[in-house]
């Protein structure tokens, strides 16, 4: 169940179609719009967003440890919750706008705020590619 992002006091029926916040009801839906929100989707609809090309800083031993590894993205393969996220169209929507993001650390704090959904979706990931590591530091 999602909140209504105006009230939060009702479950969101709807989502605004310029910025995608819940909202419950013609009422919250006229208070969200007395302040002008932020357009979610780009303003040219044939525009195709570029990927950022990756680039390996060093070897896999001296990068970061939150880097996953081929593992770790077979985990995310193979795992029935990730899938049944990513049948949400908004959700392959947000991750391909951040992936073409040059703010990718900015937008993803935003989101997560923004998205209940997206938010439980990078839980999920943390839970299933970081759950042993950190079971191993703690012991």
């Amino acid at each position: 169940m999602v909140l209504c992002k105006i009230c939060e006091k009702e479950e969101s029926k709807y989502k605004c179609p310029k910025c995608r916040l819940p909202y419950c009801s013609l009422v919250c839906f006229k208070q969200h719009k007395e302040i002008p929100c932020e357009v979610s989707e780009p303003t040219n609809k044939n525009q195709v967003p570029t990927r950022k090309e990756i680039t390996p800083i060093g070897a896999p031993d001296e990068e970061e440890p939150s880097r996953l590894t081929p593992d770790d993205l077979k985990k995310l393969m193979y795992s029935k919750e990730i899938h049944e996220f990513l049948e949400y169209p908004q959700l392959r929507e947000i991750i391909k706008k951040l992936d073409c993001s040059k703010t990718p650390e900015k937008d993803l704090d935003l989101i997560r705020s923004q998205d209940s959904v997206f938010d439980d979706f990078t839980k999920k990931l943390v839970e299933i590619t970081f759950k042993e590591k950190l079971e191993s530091i703690k012991k």
